[in-house]
């Protein structure tokens, strides 16, 4: 993977950077009086730090006379309650704890996420009854990255289920007894990472899953994450699901490679054409050649955040103004590209066109208030009508 993609270098940095404040693990934790039911969602505050919540379903025949198998979700946005909801009628058939973080998510530096992990593991093992043999994490985007590299530092974790994420740098220092299961949707730009993972796990001792749905970069379907668990509950022999031509993969790597140099070294109008041409294929393409087209489109998506965010916390402001013409060419319905074009303007000292562009972030569904509040240089908007929509003021 390095070596044909040194611009993730810069998107798994960014990963586990810059991130909320470290949280404490000492002293044991005083006793918890809640009696939980099964059949209900709740959101819980870790004992040692109440800043640290998390979503717990319970399954419908929970009780204390047993325990229970469990599964740690991680969002890539620290919104632990969605996949808890969306998958929480699993946890009813398989009769199994779901349990998502609210604490953890993309741009926190890794001693921070672990911190809260720890805390999280220790907190629901002293409040519920927890099989310690069927203890597995799941995530999607950085949420999978983060389930995966807790597996290396905690031999506790039987499973793992990772979404649009492959193996982790040290995948040869995960347990062999590990179960790996790898899940992407056909047009997600990560997709050849998990490829990439059934590749490497083909000799490898752990048993895994390969698996891939119709869909994009998202949460996988019911349907899909039930499979996975099963998996994790019960594996049967290993198997590759849906299997994609090489041929298609190296060619969508490659690709990859080209666009990525081609950020830096070409303009707007060459990405004009190029992204038309891009347009072209996925119109005329079928099967497997369609979904990678689409696969580099959702991948050009990422690079111009990538780029584009990169030379805004630089102030390299003429950088930053040609990668926000790319994104918002290449991602036009993404609120994002507004977004940050409205921190280009805040820093140009244009407060008139920064209005505008965050008007244009509301208008395209930007509703994320925490972060609006926590940039600073947004202060200067505080008191526009798309600030106080967004912020519910």
């Amino acid at each position: 993977m390095k070596k044909h993609f040194p611009f993730f270098l810069l998107l798994l940095i960014s990963l586990f950077s810059c991130g909320q404040k470290s949280t404490s693990t000492k002293g044991p934790a005083p006793a918890h009086a809640i009696q939980y039911t099964g059949g209900k969602t709740y959101t819980v505050s870790c004992n040692t730090d109440a800043s640290n919540t998390y979503s717990l379903y319970l399954p419908t025949n929970y009780d204390t006379t047993q325990t229970f198998p469990v599964i740690y979700f991680f969002d890539p946005q620290g919104k632990g309650n969605f996949p808890v909801e969306k998958y929480k009628s699993i946890a009813d058939s398989l009769s199994i704890i779901f349990i998502g973080s609210n604490a953890t998510k993309n741009g926190m530096q890794w001693a921070e996420v672990s911190s809260a992990a720890k805390q999280l593991f220790a907190d629901t093992k002293q409040k519920l009854k927890i099989n310690e043999q069927k203890i597995f994490t799941c995530g999607f985007s950085g949420g999978g990255r983060i389930a995966s590299n807790l597996a290396l530092q905690n031999n506790n974790i039987a499973a793992v289920i990772s979404c649009s994420a492959g193996l982790p740098a040290q995948a040869s220092q995960l347990s062999n007894n590990l179960i790996f299961v790898g899940i992407a949707g056909k047009a997600d730009m990560n997709l050849t990472e998990i490829y990439d993972a059934g590749e490497a796990l083909k000799n490898s001792e752990l048993k895994h899953l390969i698996n891939y749905f119709d869909g994009p970069h998202e949460w996988p379907p019911l349907e899909t994450m039930s499979e996975a668990i099963q998996f994790c509950l019960t594996p049967y022999a290993t198997k590759n699901e849906t299997a994609i031509d090489k041929k298609i993969i190296e060619t969508e790597k490659q690709q990859k490679q080209f666009y990525s140099e081609a950020f830096v070294k070409n303009d707007f109008n060459w990405w004009k054409n190029e992204f038309n041409k891009l347009e072209q294929k996925i119109a005329k393409s079928s099967g497997d050649e369609k979904f990678m087209n689409i696969r580099l489109k959702n991948f050009l998506s990422l690079v111009a955040f990538s780029y584009s965010n990169s030379a805004l916390n630089n102030r390299r402001l003429p950088e930053a103004d040609k990668f926000l013409s790319i994104y918002k060419l290449v991602d036009l319905k993404n609120s994002e590209h507004a977004y940050l074009r409205t921190k280009y303007f805040i820093l140009l000292s244009n407060p008139v066109e920064a209005e505008k562009t965050l008007n244009e972030a509301a208008e395209l569904g930007f509703s994320d208030a925490e972060r609006l509040r926590t940039e600073t240089l947004f202060i200067t908007l505080q008191n526009t009508v798309a600030y106080k929509k967004i912020t519910g003021q």
